[in-house]
Protein backbone atom coordinates (compact mmCIF):
# COMPACT_ATOMS: atom_id res chain seq x y z
CA UNK A 1 0.00 0.00 0.00
CA UNK A 2 2.76 2.47 0.97
CA UNK A 3 4.69 1.74 -2.23
CA UNK A 4 1.57 2.45 -4.29
CA UNK A 5 1.03 5.80 -2.51
CA UNK A 6 4.68 6.73 -3.13
CA UNK A 7 4.22 5.95 -6.82
CA UNK A 8 0.99 7.96 -7.04
CA UNK A 9 2.65 10.92 -5.27
CA UNK A 10 5.65 10.74 -7.59
CA UNK A 11 3.40 10.57 -10.66
CA UNK A 12 1.51 13.62 -9.36
CA UNK A 13 4.81 15.49 -8.99
CA UNK A 14 5.71 14.56 -12.57
CA UNK A 15 2.32 15.75 -13.79
CA UNK A 16 2.71 18.97 -11.85
CA UNK A 17 6.16 19.58 -13.32
CA UNK A 18 4.83 18.99 -16.82
CA UNK A 19 1.88 21.37 -16.39
CA UNK A 20 3.97 24.12 -14.81
CA UNK A 21 6.65 23.78 -17.51
CA UNK A 22 4.02 24.00 -20.27
CA UNK A 23 2.34 27.05 -18.72
CA UNK A 24 5.71 28.74 -18.19
CA UNK A 25 6.85 28.00 -21.75
CA UNK A 26 3.63 29.46 -23.14
CA UNK A 27 3.92 32.63 -21.03
CA UNK A 28 7.57 33.08 -21.97
CA UNK A 29 6.98 32.44 -25.68
CA UNK A 30 4.33 35.16 -25.66
CA UNK A 31 7.09 37.52 -24.49
CA UNK A 32 9.66 36.31 -27.02
CA UNK A 33 11.65 34.34 -24.45
CA UNK A 34 12.54 30.78 -23.62
CA UNK A 35 13.37 29.33 -20.21
CA UNK A 36 17.13 29.90 -20.45
CA UNK A 37 16.79 33.54 -21.51
CA UNK A 38 14.18 34.21 -18.82
CA UNK A 39 16.50 32.68 -16.24
CA UNK A 40 19.22 35.18 -17.21
CA UNK A 41 16.74 38.03 -16.72
CA UNK A 42 15.64 36.56 -13.39
CA UNK A 43 19.21 36.25 -12.07
CA UNK A 44 20.19 39.76 -13.16
CA UNK A 45 16.92 41.16 -11.76
CA UNK A 46 17.61 39.59 -8.36
CA UNK A 47 21.40 39.89 -8.16
CA UNK A 48 22.18 42.97 -10.23
CA UNK A 49 24.96 43.23 -12.81
CA UNK A 50 27.34 40.27 -12.98
CA UNK A 51 30.39 39.27 -14.96
CA UNK A 52 29.66 36.44 -17.36
CA UNK A 53 31.62 33.94 -15.26
CA UNK A 54 29.39 34.72 -12.25
CA UNK A 55 26.32 34.49 -14.44
CA UNK A 56 27.42 31.05 -15.68
CA UNK A 57 27.87 29.90 -12.08
CA UNK A 58 24.44 31.24 -11.09
CA UNK A 59 22.84 29.47 -14.06
CA UNK A 60 24.85 26.24 -13.64
CA UNK A 61 25.94 26.28 -17.26
CA UNK A 62 29.08 26.86 -19.29
CA UNK A 63 30.51 30.33 -19.90
CA UNK A 64 30.22 29.66 -23.64
CA UNK A 65 26.47 29.11 -23.27
CA UNK A 66 26.17 32.34 -21.27
CA UNK A 67 27.93 34.22 -24.07
CA UNK A 68 25.33 32.95 -26.54
CA UNK A 69 22.45 33.85 -24.21
CA UNK A 70 23.83 37.32 -23.52
CA UNK A 71 24.42 37.93 -27.25
CA UNK A 72 20.78 37.04 -27.96
CA UNK A 73 19.42 39.13 -25.10
CA UNK A 74 21.64 42.07 -26.07
CA UNK A 75 20.33 41.92 -29.64
CA UNK A 76 16.80 42.12 -28.18
CA UNK A 77 17.82 45.17 -26.06
CA UNK A 78 17.19 43.30 -22.79
CA UNK A 79 20.77 43.33 -21.47
CA UNK A 80 23.91 45.29 -22.15
CA UNK A 81 27.59 44.79 -21.48
CA UNK A 82 29.71 47.43 -19.76
CA UNK A 83 33.34 47.47 -18.68
CA UNK A 84 33.89 46.29 -15.11
CA UNK A 85 34.77 49.31 -12.95
CA UNK A 86 37.79 47.69 -11.25
CA UNK A 87 38.84 44.79 -13.51
CA UNK A 88 39.59 45.91 -17.04
CA UNK A 89 39.66 42.28 -18.22
CA UNK A 90 36.04 41.71 -17.14
CA UNK A 91 32.74 42.82 -18.59
CA UNK A 92 29.57 43.30 -16.59
CA UNK A 93 26.21 42.15 -17.89
CA UNK A 94 23.25 44.24 -16.73
CA UNK A 95 19.61 44.65 -17.61
CA UNK A 96 18.61 47.51 -19.87
CA UNK A 97 15.55 49.55 -18.93
CA UNK A 98 13.54 47.34 -21.28
CA UNK A 99 15.02 44.21 -19.68
CA UNK A 100 14.31 45.55 -16.18
CA UNK A 101 10.69 46.26 -17.13
CA UNK A 102 10.28 42.78 -18.62
CA UNK A 103 11.92 41.12 -15.61
CA UNK A 104 9.59 43.04 -13.29
CA UNK A 105 6.62 41.99 -15.39
CA UNK A 106 7.73 38.34 -15.24
CA UNK A 107 8.18 38.59 -11.48
CA UNK A 108 4.68 40.02 -11.06
CA UNK A 109 3.21 37.30 -13.27
CA UNK A 110 5.01 34.69 -11.17
CA UNK A 111 3.56 36.16 -7.98
CA UNK A 112 0.05 36.23 -9.46
CA UNK A 113 0.33 32.62 -10.66
CA UNK A 114 1.54 31.50 -7.22
CA UNK A 115 -1.35 33.26 -5.53
CA UNK A 116 -3.90 31.89 -8.01
CA UNK A 117 -2.67 28.34 -7.50
CA UNK A 118 -1.86 28.42 -3.78
CA UNK A 119 -3.58 31.44 -2.28
CA UNK A 120 -6.27 29.42 -0.51
CA UNK A 121 -3.86 26.79 0.90
CA UNK A 122 -3.17 26.93 4.61
CA UNK A 123 0.29 27.73 5.93
CA UNK A 124 0.58 24.14 7.14
CA UNK A 125 -0.33 22.80 3.69
CA UNK A 126 2.23 25.09 2.07
CA UNK A 127 4.94 23.98 4.50
CA UNK A 128 4.16 20.31 3.84
CA UNK A 129 4.18 20.89 0.09
CA UNK A 130 7.54 22.70 0.30
CA UNK A 131 9.03 19.87 2.37
CA UNK A 132 7.84 17.19 -0.08
CA UNK A 133 8.95 19.23 -3.10
CA UNK A 134 12.40 19.72 -1.52
CA UNK A 135 12.63 15.99 -0.90
CA UNK A 136 11.81 15.20 -4.54
CA UNK A 137 14.20 17.86 -5.84
CA UNK A 138 17.00 16.55 -3.63
CA UNK A 139 16.50 12.97 -4.77
CA UNK A 140 15.87 13.60 -8.45
CA UNK A 141 18.81 16.01 -8.66
CA UNK A 142 21.36 13.47 -7.44
CA UNK A 143 23.45 11.17 -9.61
CA UNK A 144 21.42 8.24 -8.24
CA UNK A 145 18.11 9.84 -9.15
CA UNK A 146 16.14 8.58 -12.14
CA UNK A 147 16.02 11.95 -13.89
CA UNK A 148 19.47 13.34 -13.07
CA UNK A 149 20.68 15.76 -15.71
CA UNK A 150 23.66 18.00 -16.36
CA UNK A 151 22.64 21.53 -17.25
CA UNK A 152 25.56 22.61 -19.40
CA UNK A 153 23.68 24.41 -22.07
Amino acid sequence: MREQEELIAFDKAFGLATRVAEAMATALTERGLNTARAEVLYVLHNQGPLVQRQLAQALHCTPRHVTTLVDTLQAADLVHRTPHPTDRRATLVALTDHGQNLASELDQSRREAAHAALGDATTTQLRHFIAIADRIIDHVGTAEGPAATDKTG
